[in-house]
């Protein structure tokens, strides 16, 4: 049966005390925890964040674009891989105690993770918050809001929308013409793409955000509001190719 976990999240060195008791599945992926705890903290993912699992972090790929072209750019040699690549229950195989999400380098908020209790079910699991006291607290002149838990789940639900698939690239609930939109601009990002040296295809982020947003969830390329490139995946390139031959019979 599914495992459950409830996760107690408690932002460090803050005072007073902000802290959340959220409950998710034990299979959720960081990426997906990472849109949670932005929900819950009422956040608004403007800045980088990392999780810090024992000694490896996961999360967006480092940018070799965002560094100075006069020096030579080292990847960092704690990031191992993206967040959609582990789920929290093997964050916890690997850091039994707890692991730690690190949002806004600058501010450097860090919100330790830990495991309150684990349960079985035999229905659907969904993330949701159970507690939690005091607003996350904001960038700029904005004050935090009040936290009740109804907001909270508010929010959850929205940051936690069906997915986009490749067979819905612009979202479950989105038009006909607007997946096609997704598909063409898929075709487009590809054409205008290179290889990189991690194997991957990088493509500049000429087209709308919200299209980029969806392809990033249908799992055909990698787009990180801090980067100013995305990057194709293989199911990404595969898909963009079929395309490409459909068109070019046109």
């Amino acid at each position: 049966m599914p495992r459950i976990f409830d996760l107690r999240l408690e932002l460090q060195s803050v005072t007073p005390r902000v802290w959340r008791l959220l409950r998710v599945p034990a299979d959720l992926r960081l990426d997906d925890l990472h849109h949670a705890i932005q929900a819950v903290m009422g956040w608004d993912d403007f800045h980088p964040h990392v999780f810090e699992v024992g000694n490896s972090e996961y999360g967006p790929r480092p940018d070799p674009h965002d560094v100075d072209d006069d020096e030579p750019f080292e990847e960092d040699s704690a990031w191992v891989a993206e967040g959609g690549e582990i789920t929290v229950a093997q964050a916890f195989e690997q850091s039994p105690g707890a692991f730690t999400y690190i949002y806004d380098f600058d501010e450097d908020w860090r919100v330790r993770i830990s495991r309150e209790a684990e349960t079985e079910t035999d229905g659907l699991v969904t993330v949701e918050c159970l507690a939690g006291e005091h607003g996350g607290p904001q960038q700029e002149s904005r004050s935090p809001e009040p936290f009740t838990a109804a907001a909270a789940n508010t929010r959850l639900a929205r940051a936690l929308r069906p997915r986009a698939t490749p067979e819905f690239p612009a979202g479950a609930r989105a038009s006909a013409d607007q997946q096609l939109l997704a598909n063409l601009s898929l075709v487009v990002l590809l054409l205008g793409s290179r290889p990189t040296r991690h194997g991957t295809r990088d493509a500049w982020k000429h087209v709308r955000v919200e299209i980029l947003d969806a392809l990033h969830e249908a799992g055909l390329l990698v787009s990180d509001p801090q980067r100013k490139s995305v990057t194709i995946t293989d199911a990404g390139v595969a898909h963009a190719q079929r395309l490409l031959q459909k068109l070019r019979t046109l």
